[in-house]
């Protein structure tokens, strides 16, 4: 296996859609455009076995339209879909992409007609194209991974104050009651560098745990996604395709991170400019020292995991949010009602890992809190592992017991908050099981 020949094939395609819109989780409706939009995609193969890892400038996709697109991926490509990973950016400022956050007035339990169409047509549809194209364009290479610590970039945006309450940084601390974070940060920087035959670089995927939430008005924009793009091609001198794969920053956020009277008032974006300096001068300062090797074992998994859900039968933060965002109250109750109705117990997702020589790339749903994503990264078998949040499906933030018994944002139940306290410890035990497998094989 380890004397086979290493293939790659990368792809970028511009899916940016004409303004009118609903966005994510910014103004009701797009009016301008920033920057562009991309699905990005890199296609590895050993002739034994072929991956694909997706980059798309969305703040989340459904598992069913993740599924859909892997299932046209095998029949147009012959990638099993266990081994097509996709994730997205968490962009804030994307037409809105998760049935969730709506006009501001009202959620929105469904997606709008001309979201569907977005969605299938354009979304979907980049993903197999992107795919297919890079797989029709292999080239022979090389593989390797470096890290970096960047340890003052960010922080851990959820505080204990001084009487023993947790608030998020966004929400509004009381002032002179902030006291020390909760929990830690992820520094680390990951990287994984392509090469092709004559050893120049070809493509890098980067990982790095904190939000990419810097715009929230009224224009289409990817944000660090492709502010990092931009400047690295800019230092390079040339195109080098970047794909972004956030990591597990659910409670993160970047230094400089400003909360201006209103978050919806489009202000907060200041940290963006200095992320995207020290981001790039990391990569800049170590793609070249990644040791690449031509021949590497490549393996996909896969597992459905069935979580239990939040309770939804009384609203136990009531009180919580009334103290620190009041206004939200009567969106909770509405939210509530509806799913009390629905009355669903579980939510069925998916988490999955690619090994790629000895790097392990894990993929995981929705807003992942730090902690789990070091828990993974201490006890995988690999030497390198990388963990994906926003991967193959979208289920809201999966945060730790003590958020739980803390309360605030990340904790309360709605419409988009699926995952119950314990969902976050089965994944990531169900994870280390299968990185153990791959290790093995």
């Amino acid at each position: 296996m380890m004397n086979q020949k290493f293939q790659f094939g990368v792809s970028e395609i511009d899916f940016t859609p004409a303004t009118g819109l609903p966005l994510a989780d910014a103004a009701p409706i797009a009016k301008g455009i920033r920057t562009p939009l991309f699905a990005k995609s890199i296609v590895l193969s050993n002739n034994e076995c072929e991956i694909a890892i997706v980059t798309l400038d969305l703040i989340g996709l459904s598992r069913r339209h993740v599924k859909e697109a892997a299932s046209k991926i095998r029949r147009e490509c012959g990638i099993p879909e266990e081994n097509v990973l996709v994730v997205c950016s968490h962009t804030h400022t994307a037409p809105k992409s998760v049935a969730y956050l709506g006009p501001k007035d009202h959620w929105l339990m469904s997606f709008p007609d001309e979201i569907l169409e977005f969605i299938n047509e354009n979304i979907v549809e980049s993903i197999v194209k992107s795919v297919t194209e890079a797989s029709c364009n292999m080239v022979c290479g090389s593989v390797g991974a470096i890290s970096a610590d960047l340890p003052w970039l960010t922080f851990n945006r959820r505080r204990h104050t001084r009487n023993y309450g947790v608030w998020t940084y966004w929400v509004g601390i009381p002032k002179n009651q902030a006291y020390r974070p909760e929990g830690p940060i992820d520094p680390e920087l990951g990287l994984l560098v392509l090469r092709d035959s004559s050893h120049k670089p070809s493509a890098l995927l980067w990982n790095f745990a904190a939000h990419n939430s810097f715009h929230f008005d009224d224009m289409y924009s990817a944000d660090l996604a492709y502010t990092v793009q931009a400047e690295l091609d800019n230092r390079v001198g040339k195109h080098l395709p970047c794909l972004y794969l956030p990591g597990c920053g659910a409670n993160l956020n970047y230094y400089d991170y400003e909360v201006s009277e209103s978050m919806w008032d489009g202000k907060r974006h200041f940290g963006l400019e200095k992320a995207t300096e020290h981001i790039v001068s990391a990569i800049i300062a170590t793609y070249r020292e990644a040791c690449t090797k031509s021949s590497v074992v490549l393996k996909g998994r896969k597992a459905e995991v069935v979580l239990a859900q939040r309770d939804y039968w009384q609203n136990w933060y009531e009180e919580d949010i009334k103290r620190k965002l009041p206004g939200w109250i009567d969106l909770t109750n509405k939210d509530l009602d509806y799913l009390r109705e629905k009355n669903k117990p579980t939510y069925e997702t998916d988490v999955m890992a690619l090994r790629i020589g000895d790097v392990a790339l894990v993929g995981l749903p929705g807003e992942v809190f730090v902690e789990f994503g070091l828990h993974i990264k201490q006890f995988s078998p690999f030497p390198q592992t990388y963990v994906c949040a926003y991967a193959n499906d979208y289920c809201g933030y999966v945060a730790t017991r003590r958020a739980f018994i803390g309360g605030c944002y990340e904790a309360w139940p709605n419409c988009y908050m699926k995952v119950g306290k314990e969902g976050g410890y089965f994944m990531v035990d169900k994870v280390i099981e299968i990185l153990y497998e791959l290790c093995q094989d």
